[in-house]
């Protein structure tokens, strides 16, 4: 193997990288497929004088991606689109902190107020602010938590066109902050701002992520992000071959896009993975053509399974063992949930669906104190009962992946016998 051999092996990666991205955003507009509804009514939400928008939904559906573009598909200049990622910590001042120190304005925890140019290393709350820079003191002197506010927010931004993009807004845990996010946004649509708010965040309804607050459900525009369709993960994979140079057989379409449960996260992960294996043959001949065929399918599934997503396998792993009494009935119940079509399974079902992957029905009655258990902090609260008889995966994404490990098991140990009613 030359080097030039090598380089286009690592030229194809490159263009994998930049086509299939489970473990970071869509950057790029080219590479981000499907949501054309919701796109167009982003757009035209941010073109409407007093609103503010929320986008929100499952998590792994590609809320960040459709955030990080808004700025290009609503047309805004780059320099004004700015972003603060919110941790559990955050709080009212140090998201909106965040974004005025990105506009150059900072606030010092002595309460001084500085306008900066340059400044690399700067730290928001530090008392003093060390790295290269040029610092003017305004000499105007003010308590923090009086001055973060909306009026001064639309004092900097009001006037000028821009986005303030708030994102994973739901780990934020202090109530304070959710009560002054409502009340700035709607003072922005009130004041008709040209800088619009972009929340975005893991929930099911925009009460769970705003919190309770009336007043904002003239100016905030709802967009939730369900499950991808079919065809929109098939656009990705099409999109992807297109650009990263590759083609990936039909039968292995059809089992990445009914493996990914309608979550671009997995479609993004399966095409990452086959891609690469496929694209070792670049290795041995420069000029040969990329083919992804069961093989890579396989060896992906294996490599998903594996190092796909930390959360997902140390969750499942904890849920599944067992250390005072060897048992499988706890794998064999999570497998039979993800078995089903539905998102909430009857215990009826889960009984019939053990007796399908395992040729033994248990009785309902034994399934009690398995699915208790799944429910409770010492299995990681792995399932959550919806109602009277009904279980459902607390995580949305941990069925794709619990399908992941029963996919390699019906392959590996069945021999690609069982069916499953999503293939």
């Amino acid at each position: 193997m030359g080097q030039q051999d090598r380089q286009v092996y690592l030229d194809f990666l490159a263009r994998c990288e930049q086509a299939f991205r489970p473990f970071a955003p869509i950057n790029l507009p080219d590479f981000f497929q499907g949501r054309k509804a919701q796109i167009d009514l982003l757009t035209t939400e941010l073109a409407t004088a007093g609103r503010q928008v929320a986008i929100y939904g499952e998590r792994g559906v590609g809320k960040t991606s459709l955030a990080l573009l808004a700025g290009f598909f609503a047309g805004y200049p780059e320099a004004d689109v700015r972003i603060v990622r919110c941790e559990r910590e955050s709080t009212y001042v140090s998201i909106f902190g965040h974004l005025l120190a990105q506009a150059g304005l900072m606030y010092l925890t002595n309460g001084v107020e500085t306008e900066t140019s340059g400044g690399a290393g700067l730290d928001v709350w530090a008392a003093s602010v060390s790295g290269k820079k040029a610092v003017r003191t305004r000499q105007t002197v003010m308590d923090v938590l009086r001055s973060v506010g909306p009026a001064l927010l639309l004092k900097h931004f009001g006037s000028q066109r821009g986005l303030l993009i708030i994102d994973e807004y739901d780990r934020v845990q202090d109530e304070p902050t959710h009560s002054r996010l409502a009340e700035t946004l709607k003072h922005f649509s009130d004041a008709n701002s040209l800088t619009k708010i972009l929340v975005v965040g893991v929930a099911h309804t925009l009460f769970d992520l705003i919190g309770e607050h009336q007043s904002i459900t003239r100016c905030l525009a709802q967009i939730k992000l369900d499950r991808m369709k079919n065809e929109e993960l098939e656009k990705i994979i099409s999109v992807g071959e297109t650009r990263v140079n590759a083609r990936f057989e039909d039968g292995v379409c059809r089992k990445i896009v009914a493996m990914s449960d309608g979550f671009p996260f997995f479609t993004h992960l399966f095409c990452k993975y086959c891609a690469e294996d496929a694209g070792k043959a670049l290795l041995t001949n420069p000029d040969a053509r990329v083919t992804v065929r069961e093989g890579e399918y396989r060896r992906a599934l294996r490599r998903a399974i594996e190092s796909g997503e930390g959360n997902l396998r140390e969750d499942y792993r904890s849920a599944v063992v067992t250390v005072k009494r060897k048992t499988d009935m706890f794998k064999q119940v999570l497998w039979a949930v993800a078995f089903s079509e539905g998102l909430e399974v009857q215990v009826q079902e889960i009984a019939q669906n053990i007796a399908i992957l395992t040729g033994i029905r248990p009785k309902v009655e034994s399934l009690s104190n398995y699915l208790a258990a799944l429910t409770k902090p010492e299995k990681g609260r792995i399932l959550r009962r919806v109602r009277q008889g009904y279980y459902k995966f607390a995580n949305p994404l941990m069925r794709a992946y619990v399908r992941l490990v029963l996919e390699d098991h019906n392959l590996i140990e069945k021999d690609g016998q069982l069916r499953f009613p999503w293939m």
